[in-house]
């Protein structure tokens, strides 16, 4: 039975609101700054996720415009860290889990975004759910990233800065 417009709709707030409940949940209890920041942002973001279900009309036209929105606000997350915190960052065996739970549930909502998307024939909800997909994809990366820097702020500085080491 295929999935009416109304389906979709459901389907997608309740996969925001979970987003919503489980990034507000976590900010309030990790440990890192730089964790709880980047949670209450992704949080920030299925908000308006909502509201562009909501409306079925996304306020950019394209993912690449809300994802540079999310990268302006993020980027400095890190670069602005304290020398303390770069030196020692680190999260718990809680705020890696709690990562590692985001990027399936962004896994899940890009599936379910691209499926809602591939199965539909309106073009409102086809285009609409194109881009949630692509968003959820880049938050699938965000978080990635941002485990790797937890894991190994070291590393993860002379990568992303692309450092160059000169033999002498």
């Amino acid at each position: 039975m295929a999935l009416t417009k109304q389906d979709i709709i459901n389907g997608a707030i309740r996969l925001e609101e979970d987003g919503i409940k489980f990034y507000r949940e976590i900010a309030d209890k990790t440990k890192n700054e730089t964790t709880r920041k980047m949670f209450e942002s992704l949080a920030a973001d299925e908000e308006k996720h909502i509201e562009w279900i909501e409306n079925l009309a996304p306020d950019v036209e394209t993912s690449k415009e809300f994802n540079k929105n999310l990268y302006d606000r993020l980027k400095n997350i890190f670069a602005d860290a304290p020398k303390k915190l770069k030196d020692e960052a680190e999260a718990t065996e809680d705020d890696m889990m709690a990562i590692d739970i985001a990027i399936g549930m962004e896994v899940k909502s890009h599936d379910e975004y691209k499926r809602f998307a591939d199965e539909t024939d309106d073009q409102e909800i086809k285009s609409l759910f194109t881009i949630l997909a692509d968003i959820e994809r880049f938050h699938r990366d965000v978080l990635q990233n941002s485990k790797e820097y937890l894991d190994a702020p070291h590393d993860w500085f002379m990568q992303e800065e692309q450092w160059m080491f000169e033999g002498g």
